[in-house]
This record gives structure tokens, sequence and C-alpha cells, in this order.
């Protein structure tokens, strides 16, 4: 099935998936780092994005299990992507080789450290 997708097409789905990645990555950070006294401030005046930032924060932990799992689908997608288009550019030795390094570098730097710093 994914043989019929070009690999320009895959290598833009890896790139959307380690921004998807990071966006999973910078949410869990800002929703727990949220400044509680200003939140329920906004609230009161019923600014619409605090009032939704509070509803998610009552119950934290299936906040950041929904993050978690997103995070999760997006850098195993990643991974399988990566891995085919490595072997369709280099070849099997690479995917063995090459893609794990490459791929752990880009994610740790991109997806996990930058959105959280």
């Amino acid at each position: 099935m994914l043989d019929s997708i070009s690999t320009s097409i895959l290598i833009w789905t890896l790139v959307a998936l380690i921004f998807l990645s990071a966006f999973f990555s910078s949410s869990e950070t800002s929703m727990l780092a949220l400044n509680k006294y200003r939140l329920k401030h906004l609230t009161k005046k019923k600014h619409r994005a605090a009032i939704r930032a509070t509803e998610l924060l009552k119950r934290p932990d299936r906040l950041i299990g929904v993050i978690l799992i997103g995070n999760n689908l997006a850098n195993i997608s990643a991974t399988v992507i990566a891995t085919i288009v490595t072997t369709r550019l280099f070849g099997e030795w690479a995917t063995v080789v090459l893609m794990p390094m490459a791929l752990t570098f880009v994610m740790l730097i991109f997806a996990e450290v930058t959105p959280k710093s």
C-alpha cells in the first residue's frame, strides 16, 4: 500500500509528524506550567480559552494521558515512515545503521527538547 505513495509525500508526512510531536510536547509543558491565579482571573472574566484550559486542567491525569497517547502515535508513525523513506533512498543497510541515529537526534532536538524550552 505504501509502495504507491511517492517518497516526497512520505518525507512531507514525516516532517508533519515531527511538528505534531513537537506540538504535543509543547502542549504538555504549557498546560502544566500555566499560572493558576491568572487562569482563574481570566476564567472569571469569561475568557473562552481560559475556560477551556480550566476544564482541561480539572482532570490532569486525563489531559496528560491524551497528550502522551498523541505524542506516542506521532512518534511511532514518524518511525514507520522514516524506515520506509530510508529503505527507499539508501537501502536496507542504512535503515539499520543510519535511520535510528538520525531519527533519534531529530526527534530529541526538534520534537522534545526545543518545544519544552
